[in-house]
């Protein structure tokens, strides 16, 4: 077999049968130890413009379409996905909506619909999970798996990546391509390079071979803003492919690019030594509250969040944890989303000490006079509770007292609600 391949997975069957457990619970002792001299098989797993692909699922019509993502709240909107369809009529990401129209005048424009393209990504990861002890999330629809040492139980990593693919699309409709490499960087390279159903396997030692015809551009370390310094000076130096850059002594590309000139020789040569890093598990506790009818009156939407605040420090209270950081998510009808998140100081589970934060950050999300259809308030940072008094209090000795009386109210709302259930009591607001 050649050291680089190219195949359509949809072609392609898995070379075993074995059962499909959790890829990280099941390898032997005796490869978990061989982990750390064995090759790295690193497979890059993606959908191409994901936020498209999903909003075809659920709308059919829009298959062969010309179709873009963008905010359509503002004029000054700017595309965010295109299809490939777009893409051959001129349209670009980053192109303004108002340009992308005259340029193609059949040009469909969706607005962005977060929850949704969260559910297919928890769907994906569904598929990915089972085989990846180890995975991270590049950007939408797109991550990175590592395999290295999971051969016995799976087969090769192509085999795997081959997988995945027909299953994303059997069981989803999403139709993916996938990079395979003993890196990140030539796993995440080999992906942009095919079209969906189609899998590219970079074999260990041809990593140079396979980067050198390719652009600078093609990096995906290069595309960050802080990097066009560096586009400009190989583009001053005539140094247009990576086997240009490999092939330049390492102390004149300093000469030029000063400290990036050794890590940009290593990525023109298919190095890269960076681990595949799971997310950060962050637990969290949230309360979504459903508007029906849609719904714009402060003072019932402010009201709707308290009590999902008072739910949320009694689960803190009665789990022994304290919060570090809120955030609260609106969605207005016309599904437009807004975020916003602010840190607590010192971490707590009283409502005395957290209605504030949230009332600030509802009124930093309603920015538009529009009805809202759903509101989730989220706490994070979450940590055990200690009940410390602090040496030196700078609080009066009123808001101390104001305070002890409020956790006083607080537990026995607690006691209330555990007895009688949650509609015995609410919290009401006088103006």
């Amino acid at each position: 077999m050649t050291p680089c391949s190219r195949s359509s997975s949809s072609r392609r069957t898995a070379s075993r049968s074995k059962a499909l457990s959790s890829a990280s619970s099941v390898i032997s002792e005796s490869e978990a130890s061989a982990v750390g001299t064995m090759d790295r098989q690193i497979v890059c797993f993606g959908i191409p413009a994901f936020e498209v692909a999903v909003a075809r699922i659920h709308d059919p019509s829009l298959s062969t379409r010309p179709l873009a993502i963008a905010p359509l709240n503002t004029s000054r909107a700017l595309l965010r996905a295109v299809s490939s369809e777009a893409e051959q009529a001129g349209l670009a990401i980053g192109m303004s909506v108002e340009q992308a129209r005259r340029v193609c005048p059949s040009l469909h424009v969706l607005s962005p619909n977060p929850s949704r393209v969260r559910t297919a990504e928890e769907t994906l990861l569904q598929v990915v999970s089972r085989y990846a002890p180890v995975w991270e999330p590049v950007q939408s629809g797109s991550f990175v798996m590592d395999l290295t040492g999971t051969g016995r139980l799976f087969g090769p990593a192509y085999d795997v990546a081959a997988k995945v693919q027909h299953e994303v699309l059997a069981q989803y409709r999403l139709d993916g391509v996938a990079g395979v490499g003993s890196n990140k960087l030539v796993a995440q390279t080999a992906a942009t390079l095919i079209q969906p159903s189609e899998l590219y396997d970079v074999r260990p030692g041809s990593e140079p071979m396979f980067m050198a015809p390719l652009s600078v551009r093609t990096l995906p370390g290069l595309q960050r803003p802080c990097m066009r310094y560096v586009l400009s000076r190989l583009d001053d130096l005539n140094l247009d492919t990576l086997g240009d850059v490999a092939e330049s002594p390492v102390d004149a590309l300093e000469v030029v690019l000063g400290d990036y000139a050794g890590q940009l020789s290593r990525w023109a040569q298919g190095m890269d030594s960076l681990p595949v890093l799971p997310p950060a598990i962050q637990p969290t506790l949230d309360e979504t509250i459903l508007l029906d009818p849609d719904e714009i009156d402060d003072s019932i939407l402010t009201g709707r969040l308290l009590d999902a605040l008072q739910r949320l420090c009694r689960t803190l209270r009665i789990q022994r944890r304290v919060c570090g950081r809120l955030s609260l998510t609106i969605r207005y009808s016309d599904h437009l989303e807004v975020i916003k998140h602010d840190r607590v100081t010192p971490e707590t589970c009283w409502e005395y000490d957290l209605s504030s934060v949230v009332l600030l950050l509802f009124q930093k999300c309603m920015r538009r006079r529009i009805r809202l259809r759903t509101m989730t308030l989220s706490v994070t940072g979450l940590a055990e509770y200690a009940e410390q008094s602090a040496l030196f209090d700078t609080r009066s000795l009123d808001e101390q007292r104001r305070q002890e009386r409020a956790k006083k109210l607080a537990v026995a709302l607690d006691q209330l609600h555990t007895r009688f259930g949650e509609q015995s009591i609410r919290y009401g607001r006088s103006d």
